[in-house]
């Protein structure tokens, strides 16, 4: 097990003109195999955007650079979307000049928007591996790549 911490390690620059990302979870212990899944993630998003993973013990550690991101809350009980329809959000943002968005993962915070991975129940080290896994699938859509369906 590693503190989520070492998601410093899980920081990517792909340069100016890419959309920033920021992922926001609860920091707790997590299995290595969700690790291997993050760096895996993290390098393939590389050449979409900026993304930073952080880690925090509760709502008043958020980073307040956040106040200058378009916000999601992802939880159980936010606004489903499917991959197609999440890419286009992306974009449509973007295109209208939010180009740093952040997700905040099971934390009750005031955000902009929100979004749910799953109708289920999910652990935080889990909806951090879906979270990278949805926004990996959304840009391939975006560049008009294949991926699975």
């Amino acid at each position: 097990m590693h503190k989520l911490s070492c998601y410093d390690d899980y920081i990517i620059y792909g340069g100016e003109d890419l959309i920033t990302l920021l992922i926001v979870h609860q920091k707790k212990d997590i299995p290595d195999y969700y690790l291997g899944a993050v760096k895996e993630y993290t390098k393939r998003l590389g050449r979409y955007c900026n993304l930073s993973i952080t880690a925090v013990e509760n709502i008043s550690e958020i980073p307040p650079i956040v106040s200058s991101f378009y916000t999601f809350r992802v939880h159980v009980k936010g606004k489903a979307l499917d991959s197609v329809s999440f890419s286009e959000t992306l974009q449509s943002l973007s295109l209208s000049g939010h180009s740093k968005i952040a997700f905040v993962i099971n934390l009750k915070f005031d955000t902009d928007d929100t979004l749910s991975l799953s109708s289920l129940s999910l652990s935080d080290e889990f909806s951090v591996v879906s979270m990278l896994e949805q926004v990996y699938r959304a840009f391939r859509i975006w560049y008009g790549e294949p991926y699975h369906k």
